[in-house]
């Protein structure tokens, strides 16, 4: 574990997914079961990295040809009875960790609030850990416990309550999806148009995130010229991905390639601005939010209970 520079994390990390666009797989878009038994994920908790640290990894597994999605770090594959390929090369991943201090004056005596508790001030910082891939470690299959694989749902009940519990107003018919800014409105098509149920919710949770961005939401400039228009398109794909990896949705090649004329423009956009991504996912994350924000109450009152 050690520190290292944001910036020049993040401008790594754009340039790997800057260069799985210029391939033509959006690592956002490429349908999931490509890897095999999902979401890149702890090897040692299970748990499934934050949406960032995922798409890192899941971009550096398109970019390798990895199919495994557990990883590890050196000292957690020792500890494991495995141990790393030589001259094998680590991912690095960041975490952002609260380091709260007591809050003193200019003479250091402790500020306290009325009750007489501290007050605290905190420190962000971001600590980086370098990570490989299973297919990376020797070991890993006799030594890591299997994971099963989960095939999507034919009818995804937590995206079909997110979607609803959502309260935009959705109309369906016609041969297009879109969302209407001024009549604050999504239009599908008819359900039973889509190829699968992965295309349908894929393809309603993108219009979901441009409905995020009206005025009396999360306010996001939706203005229609060309930079705009590319750069909220990607914010919906990103939020729309977002959502998708908490609830088990399949995105499919296809649905990429429905999009795939804004992919061009919005490479170029990546090689003007290296923070453009990192703003995209900023905003798609403050989206993705809005939109589970009733599943986040949920899980809060299953826990307390």
């Amino acid at each position: 574990m050690s520190w290292f520079n944001v910036n020049a994390y993040r401008r790594e990390m754009v340039k790997e997914l800057s260069e799985a666009l210029e391939k033509g797989t959006a690592p956002w878009q490429q349908p999931w079961s490509e890897i095999r038994k999902g979401w890149p994920r702890s090897a040692v908790t299970g748990n499934i990295y934050g949406r960032t640290n995922a798409m890192r990894l899941y971009a550096r597994s398109r970019k390798k040809g990895y199919t495994d999605p557990r990883w590890m770090t050196y000292n957690q594959a020792l500890d494991m009875g495995c141990h790393v390929k030589a001259g094998e090369v680590g991912t690095r991943i960041a975490f952002i960790i609260d380091n709260p201090q007591e809050a003193r004056d200019i003479n250091g005596r402790i500020l306290r609030k009325p009750d007489g508790t501290p007050k605290m001030t905190h420190d962000w910082v971001t600590i980086i850990h370098y990570v490989f891939n299973a297919e990376q470690v020797i070991g890993a299959d006799t030594h890591l416990p299997a994971l099963e694989i989960h095939e999507p749902p034919v009818k995804c009940d937590k995206a079909e309550r997110i979607i609803t519990e959502s309260g935009a107003s959705i109309i369906f018919g016609g041969d297009e999806a879109f969302y209407d800014y001024l009549a604050d409105l999504i239009t599908l098509p008819e359900r039973e148009t889509f190829k699968t149920n992965a295309d349908y919710y894929a393809t309603a949770l993108h219009e979901l995130v441009h409905w995020t961005g009206h005025k009396s939401r999360l306010d996001r400039d939706m203005n229609s010229d060309i930079q705009a228009y590319s750069f909220e398109e990607l914010v919906a794909e990103i939020g729309s991905m977002f959502v998708s990896m908490e609830t088990g949705i399949d995105q499919t090649k296809e649905h990429f390639d429905n999009h795939a004329a804004y992919v061009g423009e919005w490479i170029r956009r990546i090689t003007d601005d290296k923070n453009v991504l990192i703003k995209a996912m900023h905003l798609a994350n403050e989206a993705a939010e809005y939109i589970l924000k009733h599943e986040r109450e949920r899980e809060k009152l299953e826990k307390a209970s």
